[in-house]
């Protein structure tokens, strides 16, 4: 019998490495095929189960951890083909739970990114690994917006708390343009929406006031709906207050994080403020995010339709 239990014991603690990974990100994987010829369709028939076991199986980040991992969904549309070579734009998608009882808390979409540079070599049964240390022009990217998927929900949950998996996501930049690789250019006008300028804002200590802000819009305003409406919409007031006077004190130009924030976040603004009577919230939105001026026209007018 103690022979049995120290066997027991034994095989436990051989295992235990293995039960100790813990999943940071779930994934679903949708890869459109329409833009190919039938012929060059056969080398990426395996790439949607292919992204999604190298992305469930990953560890992205030394951080030990806790709670369920990050829903993500990755939709890939492929063109080209010739020669096994493809160009694709990458949509990510990641949500944030929401703190409250389920039923009512619901869940908010965290970072929506929309990549059309990307360019790379992929063949029938291809095998996906994760090097850090070296840039692949396939798995860097995926590489990169999972970083950035898991630096903006520590974000969410700690002041600056991704701060780590976003210099992460700058050595992949760093890496990429190295290598010449298309979209990882370190060379671009101010306010462009490229890699490169978002990860340098994330990692720079002049845009974490504006990452503060953006924690509070989760601790003050969406963890605290559930709880108290009342009180949620009063610091709702104070976020988009607060983000006007980053942006007229702060801001030397405009900024990749704020258009971002405001790419993930407007809709669910816009529906939350939706008849809302302070007319100085909206002042300060349009003031902040003038591309979405004529939805928060409607917002206040009460003409949303969901």
């Amino acid at each position: 019998m103690k022979y049995l239990l120290k066997t027991l014991l034994l095989i436990a603690c051989l295992l235990m490495p293995f039960v100790s990974f813990s999943q940071e990100i779930v994934a679903n994987v949708s890869v459109v095929l329409d833009q190919l010829t039938f012929e060059n369709r056969t080398s990426v028939a395996q790439m949607e189960s292919d992204v999604k076991r190298y992305i469930d199986n990953q560890k992205f980040t030394p951080i030990e951890w806790e709670g369920d991992p990050i829903p993500v969904n990755l939709t890939i549309v492929l063109s080209g083909g010739s020669r096994n070579f493809y160009s694709a734009r990458l949509l990510v998608i990641s949500k944030r739970k929401l703190d409250g009882p389920e039923e009512v808390a619901g869940e908010s979409v965290a970072l929506k990114m929309l990549d059309g540079q990307w360019s790379f070599e992929y063949g029938l049964g291809a095998n996906l690994t994760y090097n850090p240390m070296r840039f692949d022009a396939f798995t860097s990217l995926i590489d990169y917006y999972m970083l950035l998927v898991i630096g903006f929900d520590l974000d969410s949950y700690n002041e600056l708390g991704g701060t780590d998996a976003f210099e992460q996501a700058k050595s992949i930049v760093q890496l990429g343009a190295s290598s010449s690789a298309d979209g990882y250019s370190t060379f671009s006008q101010p306010g462009e929406f490229t890699r490169y300028n978002l990860v340098s804002e994330l990692c720079d200590m002049r845009y974490h006031g504006l990452r503060k802000i953006i924690f509070s819009y989760y601790y003050d305003v969406l963890d605290e709906m559930s709880f108290d409406k009342e009180k949620a919409m009063k610091s709702l007031e104070f976020v988009i207050e607060d983000l006007a006077d980053y942006k007229k004190n702060k801001m030397v130009g405009p900024s990749v994080l704020l258009q971002a924030f405001f790419d993930s976040k407007a809709d669910e603004i816009a529906y939350t403020l939706q008849g809302h009577t302070n007319e100085e919230v909206f002042t300060n939105l349009k003031y902040v995010d003038p591309s979405n001026s004529i939805l928060y026209d409607e917002a206040r007018a009460g003409k949303l339709n969901r």
